[in-house]
């Protein structure tokens, strides 16, 4: 066990010949670097184990960014019919390809032709695709209903599964893997949630902050670590800057410090972003106001891309600001920041989205008035509703949720309740699992998690 929390290695600096040579791309040079600071006896214990930590890192950062240019051109064709050289500089220079140098050479993210299609209506039309399921959730039609009839309930009953990649497997190996689970909240009663999972299980009271399902076991041969979870999702209709006040969640606790607090090192409160936040204001005071003012700005400036593990990127809510591009999690985390800036309590919610043959990782926010108490804000969705024109779906996601979620996290960059020995794949969020041995934490390339959707019933 370490005996810093992540937050403080994350937050602790590097070296600046370490930094210089890892923003330059010499990666090479900054792991010589580390394996060479590390061994200066004076080194102070908390850098000792960011050092370590980075070498960690880099390693990651390289297994995330594999294409060459000619390679990344071939990979976009294959995903978009006719795609060009050219067209990947212009998108370069837009600020819309995400890529770093190693060794001198630009290597290009390994989802980058995934996010140009998600930025851009014109290469999604593009898309060389297969046929989706026609018969997923229609979101139009059920905010249509929830809005005629002022709520929703869904009940959902998923099974996981985790396996460690049989290239990644030691025979003999003590393992710890964490399973994300449905924890308590406003819209997913404590007494509606159901567990199954195995004797050995350790599984985390209902209203942990990462809720999870915990095995140790000591594996012989490779097989799956599972849970099978049952929950409703209950949600009310809210439409905040019309309706007369009431409280629509009226069992969930008011605000406390850590709402409106900075939360290190990601929820900051930096100079560049308090100036934002007080731009975005203007001459408004009024909580409901100042965080519909967020929303419609996060919704209407900042793009909607696909991002690499969040522990590879700093400051995530200033990322956003600074680049006006960001994928949900990162959308959400700027409202959060911006909103408590401004004196608006706001925190973190995030979990799966709930279909019929699938699941899908997703992050949004909540935000507390005293008209209306705590309410929801999902960026992500509002924006791409807003990109395409759809203003009364980008309203919606102000206020309300789709009932198509389980919720298990509460609070961004927070511990489990069982903890793991080394940092987690990703220390922000719980959603795909998290894998370590006893000599290791597991990236995600070693491990996967499948969800699939047992019941999915209107109640």
């Amino acid at each position: 066990m370490s005996d810093f929390s992540c937050t403080e290695l994350l937050s602790c600096p590097l070296p600046e010949d370490i930094l210089r040579a890892k923003i330059s791309g010499d990666l090479d040079w900054a792991l010589r670097l580390i394996d060479a600071r590390l061994t200066n006896e004076l080194l102070p214990a908390l850098m000792k184990e960011r050092l370590e930590l980075e070498r960690i890192l880099i390693k990651r950062a390289l297994r995330r960014y594999p294409y060459d240019r000619q390679r990344a051109i071939e990979v976009a064709r294959g995903r978009i019919e006719g795609f060009t050289g050219e067209e990947l500089d212009a998108y370069e220079l837009n600020g819309d390809v995400d890529y770093i140098y190693v060794n001198g050479e630009k290597r290009y993210l390994s989802s980058f032709a995934g996010a140009l299609i998600k930025m851009h209506p014109a290469l999604e039309k593009r898309k060389i695709s297969s046929p989706e399921p026609d018969d997923g959730v229609d979101l139009e039609r059920y905010i249509s209903e929830i809005k005629r009839e002022k709520s929703a309930a869904w009940r959902f009953k998923i099974k996981s599964s985790l396996r460690i990649e049989d290239e990644c497997f030691e025979p003999g190996a003590l393992y710890t893997v964490h399973i994300p689970v449905p924890a308590a909240c406003a819209q997913q009663p404590e007494d509606e949630i159901s567990i199954k999972a195995d004797a050995d299980a350790l599984i985390a009271p209902p209203d942990a902050m990462h809720r999870a399902v915990c095995y140790r076991r000591r594996l012989e041969k490779n097989a799956p670590f599972e849970v099978e979870f049952s929950f409703t999702s209950r949600h009310q209709y809210v439409s905040p800057m019309s309706d007369e006040a009431r409280i629509v969640y009226p069992n969930v606790p008011a605000p406390c410090a850590d709402d409106l607090s900075e939360q290190l090192p990601h929820i900051c409160f930096t100079p560049f972003l308090k100036a934002l936040a007080r731009q975005i204001a203007g001459e408004e005071t009024r909580p409901l106001y100042l965080a519909k003012r967020v929303y419609d700005y996060v919704t209407s400036h900042v793009r909607y891309s696909f991002m690499r593990s969040y522990i590879l990127i700093d400051r995530h809510a200033e990322y956003a600001a600074a680049n006006l591009k960001g994928d949900c999690g990162i959308q959400a985390i700027l409202f959060i920041t911006l909103c408590r800036i401004l004196g608006v309590p706001a925190r973190w919610q995030s979990g799966l989205t709930v279909d019929k043959f699938s699941t899908g990782d997703h992050d949004w926010a909540q935000f507390w008035t005293e008209e209306f108490g705590w309410l929801f804000a999902d960026p992500s969705y509002g924006g791409g509703a807003y990109r395409r024109g759809n203003f009364e779906k980008r309203e919606f996601y102000f206020g309300n949720l789709d009932p198509f979620r389980m919720i298990a996290n509460r609070r961004y960059f927070s511990d489990f309740d069982e903890p793991k020995r080394f940092v987690r794949c990703d220390p922000c969020d719980s959603q795909d699992g998290e894998v370590e041995s006893e000599k290791e934490g597991l990236d995600s390339n070693c491990y996967d998690k499948t969800d699939t959707t047992l019941e999915f019933i209107r109640l």
